[in-house]
C-alpha cells in the first residue's frame, strides 16, 4: 500500500497478476491456432482412422468393436491389388517422364540470361497457376475422338482415335500436372551450384561431358531425388486427373476411395486412405533427409541467369535441352491456349477446329445464374479463405522465428506442411465427416475452414521466408527506443511486409479458388464452386459455355502473374538504385 498525491492510500496490484493479463492474448492466439488444427486436421484423420478399424466404418463409443477386416481386404482383394499396382505404376511412370522433361528444361533455363530466362519461367508459371480443372478440360478436348490430337493424325493420312478413359491419357494428365513442379525445383537446385566449383574443373582440362557428369550431376542430385519423390507422392494420392481422365476401368486407389465413400463404404475406404498416408508420410520423410527441407516450388522463382564468366554459347548439348524445353512448354501451354479456339465456335458440341465464331457463350457466362452463382461463391470462399489463411500463416511464421527451440522451429513448421503432404482424398472425407457432426457441411464457414487447412501452408512458407531474410534487428531497435513489443511488431515488422502479406493472400486466394477435391466432398447444396460447377459438367458432359470459363479464367490468371512480374521488377530496380546511392 502507498500514499498518492492526495494522500488516499493506493494498492498496486500484483506484479504476477499483470504478467498473467500481459500473456492474455498470447495464449488466446496460440489456443486459437491449435484448435483449428485438432478440429479440421488431426481429428478427421483420426476419425478416419477409427472408421479403418470399425465393423462398418462408424465406431459405436457405446460398444465399441475393433477389426482388422479392412486391411485384410486390402492385402487379399484381387481386384484392390490391381488398383494398387495401377496407381503405383501410374505414379512411377508419371514421375519418370516428368523427369525426363524437366530437368533438361530447367538445365536449359538456368543457363539462359536473366531476361530470357524469366520469360521462359513465366511460360512456365502459367500453366502452373491456371486452375486445374481448366486444363482438365483442355485435355480432355485434346484426346477425344475430335480433338487436336485425332484432327492431326487423320490431317497426316491416319485413323481417328481417342486416349480419352486410358492410361495413355490419364498418364499424359498427369505428367501436365507433374511437369511445373519438377521444374521449378530443379531450376531453384541448379541456380544455387557454385560456378567456381565448374570453373576449377574445366581450368583442370575436363571436357563439357566430364563436368556434367562428375561434377555438376553430383552437386544437383539432392534436387533430382527431392524433386522425384515429391512429385512420386503427389501422383500416388492424386484424384482429379485420374477421375476425369481414366474412366471406370483406370481407377486409381484415390478414385476408388471416393467411390466407395459414395456406396457408404466407409471401411475399406478408410483404410485404404490410411495405407496411403502411411506411403505417402514414409516419402515425406525421405524428402526432408534428403534434401534438408521442404520448400514449397513456385515461391522463389527468380530469373537469376549465368554469371558473366558464364556467357551462353550455342552447343550439342543446349540445342538438345532446348528443343527439349520447347516439347515442355508445349505440354503445359498447349493445354492453356486451346481453350481460346474451342470457346467462341457456334456448334452446341465443342470440336476442333471450332465451326463459325461467336461470342454467345461469354454472354451466357457473364449474365446467367448458372455461371453467376458459382462465380461469386468460389470469390466469396476464396476471399475469406486468403483472410484467414494468411492471418494463421503469419501467427505461425512469427512463433517459429521467435522460438528459441530448435525443436519447437522443426515441430510448428513440419505441423503447417503437413496438409500439403496428406493425400486430398484423405483430408476430404475425414473433413467431411467431421462437418456433418458439427453441421458445417455445405455452409460458406465449413468451405472455409477446409480451404485453409490446404491453402495456409504456401502463405506459411512465403511469410516464414520474409520473416527469416528481415530478422529482429529493427524490432529490437524499436524496443529500446520506447515501443512496445507489439507496437514494433505492427508498425515495424508488418507494415515492412504489406507486399508479402499481399503475395500470400493471393496465393491462398488461387488455392482455395482452384480447390475442387474438398468442395466436391463439402458442398451439398444447389450452388457450388465454379471449379465443382466445372468438374461435373467434365463428368456429365462439356457444354460451350464451359470453354468460355476456361478462357477468362486463363486471361485472369495471366493478367494477374503479369502484374506481380511487373511490381516485383520496379521493387528490385528500385532497391537496386537505393543502394546504388
Amino acid at each position: 500500500m502507498t500514499l498518492s498525491t492526495t494522500g488516499i492510500p493506493t494498492v498496486r496490484p500484483p506484479r504476477r497478476r499483470l504478467f498473467e493479463l500481459s500473456r492474455l492474448p498470447k495464449f488466446a492466439l496460440a489456443l486459437g491456432a491449435a484448435g483449428f488444427f485438432v478440429i479440421f486436421f488431426f481429428w478427421p484423420l483420426l476419425d478416419v482412422v477409427l472408421r479403418s478399424i470399425s465393423v462398418d466404418g462408424v465406431m459405436d463409443w457405446a460398444q465399441p468393436q475393433i477389426t482388422f477386416d479392412h486391411y485384410l481386404t486390402i492385402l487379399q482383394d484381387e481386384y484392390l491389388h490391381l488398383v494398387e499396382w495401377r496407381t503405383i505404376v501410374l505414379a512411377v511412370n508419371s514421375t519418370l517422364l516428368a523427369l525426363l522433361l524437366g530437368f533438361p528444361a530447367a538445365y536449359f533455363i538456368s543457363r539462359l540470361p536473366a531476361k530470357a530466362a524469366g520469360i521462359i519461367l513465366l511460360l512456365v508459371l502459367i500453366p502452373f497457376q491456371v486452375s486445374i480443372v481448366v486444363r482438365l478440360f483442355a485435355v480432355t478436348s485434346i484426346l477425344s475422338p475430335n480433338g487436336l490430337l485425332s484432327e492431326a493424325s487423320q490431317a497426316l493420312g491416319g485413323e481417328r482415335f481417342s486416349l480419352l478413359y486410358t492410361q495413355g491419357g490419364t498418364l499424359v494428365g498427369t505428367v501436365m500436372y507433374l511437369l511445373p513442379y519438377m521444374v521449378l525445383i530443379l531450376y531453384s537446385g541448379m541456380t544455387s551450384v557454385d560456378h567456381n566449383v565448374i570453373l576449377a574443373a574445366r581450368t583442370m582440362g575436363a571436357s563439357g561431358i566430364q563436368i556434367f557428369f562428375k561434377v555438376f550431376l553430383p552437386l544437383v542430385r539432392t534436387s533430382i531425388l527431392s524433386a522425384a519423390l515429391l512429385c512420386f507422392i503427389l501422383a500416388l494420392s492424386f484424384f482429379i486427373v485420374p477421375a476425369i481422365l481414366g474412366g471406370p476401368r483406370e481407377q486409381t486407389v484415390a478414385v476408388y476411395i471416393q467411390q466407395q465413400i459414395d456406396l457408404f463404404q466407409w471401411g475399406v475406404a478408410s483404410a485404404l486412405g490410411v495405407v496411403l498416408l502411411l506411403a505417402t508420410l514414409v516419402l515425406y520423410v525421405a524428402v526432408i533427409r534428403i534434401g534438408g527441407g521442404f520448400q514449397a516450388p513456385g515461391l522463389g522463382a527468380q530469373a537469376k541467369g549465368v554469371s558473366a564468366e558464364q556467357r551462353f554459347a550455342w552447343t550439342p548439348g543446349t540445342i538438345f535441352t532446348g528443343i527439349v524445353t520447347l516439347v515442355s512448354l508445349a505440354v503445359l501451354l498447349i493445354p492453356v491456349l486451346i481453350v481460346f479456339p474451342l470457346s467462341v465456335g457456334e456448334t452446341q458440341t465443342v470440336v476442333f477446329p471450332p465451326r463459325g465464331f461467336t461470342l454467345e457463350w461469354y454472354g451466357q457466362v457473364l449474365t446467367t445464374t448458372t455461371w453467376l452463382d458459382p462465380t461469386v461463391r468460389s470469390l466469396l470462399v476464396a476471399t475469406l479463405t486468403g483472410i484467414v489463411s494468411t492471418a494463421l500463416a503469419l501467427y505461425l511464421a512469427r512463433v517459429v522465428q521467435t522460438a528459441k527451440s530448435e525443436r519447437t522451429k522443426l515441430l510448428i513448421s513440419g505441423l503447417a506442411f503437413a496438409p500439403i503432404i496428406t493425400p486430398a482424398i484423405l483430408l476430404a472425407i475425414g473433413i467431411y465427416a467431421v462437418e456433418l457432426r458439427l453441421n458445417l457441411a455445405g455452409t460458406i464457414p465449413g468451405l472455409v475452414f477446409a480451404h485453409t487447412v490446404v491453402a495456409f501452408p504456401l502463405a506459411f512458407a512465403m511469410l516464414n521466408t520474409s520473416l527469416a531474410s528481415r530478422g529482429l534487428d529493427l524490432e529490437t531497435a524499436a524496443w529500446t527506443m520506447g515501443a512496445s513489443r507489439t507496437s514494433a511488431f505492427w508498425k515495424v515488422t508488418v507494415r515492412g511486409m504489406v507486399p508479402t502479406l499481399l503475395a500470400a493472400f493471393g496465393l491462398a486466394f488461387v488455392t482455395s479458388w482452384d480447390e475442387v477435391v474438398l468442395a466436391l466432398f463439402l458442398q451439398t447444396g444447389p450452388v457450388k464452386t465454379l471449379p465443382v460447377t466445372i468438374y461435373q459438367y467434365l463428368e456429365s458432359g462439356i457444354v460451350p459455355a464451359v470453354p468460355a470459363v476456361a478462357a477468362l479464367l486463363t486471361l485472369v490468371v495471366v493478367a494477374v502473374i503479369i502484374i506481380q512480374r511487373i511490381t516485383q521488377s520496379r521493387r528490385s530496380a528500385a532497391a537496386a538504385r537505393a543502394h546504388q546511392k
